[in-house]
């Protein structure tokens, strides 16, 4: 199955239903319907069907008729009777000029007047089915321009962790022979233990080492493009992997101190959170 979006729309029109379907996005399954009253019995029939196509988003499904639907009016006549005899009683009590008639009924329209539609069940769950289907497909060429533009964002951040491996490697090897030549001047003029002042240099050498940060990142960036290549539920496993990469990176920054790093660091936050913005919008 392929990735989808969780924004799209999608409608269908058949045998006396018109049904509209909009999805946008949302942590969790949220489904709402709007139809007459009438076909409120069959919202779970109709929910059933949705969560076939879908397992995560906002929905917003409006269901109603068209002019091909054979609808009869239905009417109590006996609380229209009571209507009208009470209305009556009021006018001889009152002493009102106006008699009740038909046009009074209609105070009571909802009560009195009711719709009952002529129509099959195979036929709203087809029509709605319809809807789904180009919802779906809305999604899905959605979803595919948004793992392209992840795609690319990730090739750019990977580029970008390469420049600050190399950058790295170089600036270990430096800052330890800096230290070192700094320290040995001063043991040629002092009682100094050399053997535990490298021992110490050695320490702040591999504290300023972020090797393992990096292989770690490299381990998360990989995992977002095997995330993105299986589908099709990504979006929440793809959030999780994304604050492992903001841990890692914010932990480069710290422990770094050239400003090359520093700056490639921020790029590179910058992407990740371009890239968890797509990843929202992904089911």
């Amino acid at each position: 199955m392929e990735i989808q979006s969780m924004t799209g729309f999608g409608d269908a029109e058949n045998r006396g239903f018109r049904v509209e379907a909009r999805s946008v996005n949302h942590r969790f399954m949220d489904i709402h319907f709007r139809m007459p009253y009438f076909l409120n019995p069959y919202e779970m029939h109709l929910r059933n069907i949705l969560k076939e196509y879908f397992s995560r988003g906002r929905f917003d499904i409006t269901v109603t008729f068209t002019e091909d639907i054979e609808i009869k009016i239905g009417i109590n006549r006996r609380l229209a009777a009571s209507v009208i005899k009470a209305l009556k009683e009021l006018k001889e009590a009152e002493g009102l000029e106006e008699s009740p008639g038909i046009t009074h009924l209609f105070w009571f329209r909802d009560s009195i007047f009711q719709q009952e539609p002529d129509f099959s069940l195979d036929a709203l769950e087809a029509t709605f089915r319809e809807a789904l289907e180009k919802l779906r497909e809305m999604r899905i060429k959605e979803g595919l321009m948004l793992v392209e533009g992840i795609y690319n964002i990730i090739d750019a951040v990977e580029e970008m962790i390469k420049e600050i491996e190399e950058l790295s490697s170089e600036l270990v090897d430096e800052r330890f022979k800096e230290l070192k030549e700094k320290v040995q001047r001063l043991i040629d003029n002092s009682e100094i233990d050399e053997t535990r002042l490298l021992q110490e240099i050695a320490f702040m050498a591999e504290k300023a080492d972020i090797s393992e940060e990096l292989s770690r990142l490299k381990s998360h960036i990989k995992q977002l493009r095997d995330t993105l290549r299986k589908g099709p539920s990504v979006g929440r496993k793809l959030d999780f992997i994304l604050q492992e990469c903001f841990r890692e990176i914010n932990t480069i920054g710290s422990k770094s101190t050239d400003y090359r790093i520093s700056e490639r660091v921020v790029k590179v936050k910058t992407e990740i959170e371009k890239i968890r913005e797509q990843a929202q919008n992904l089911q």
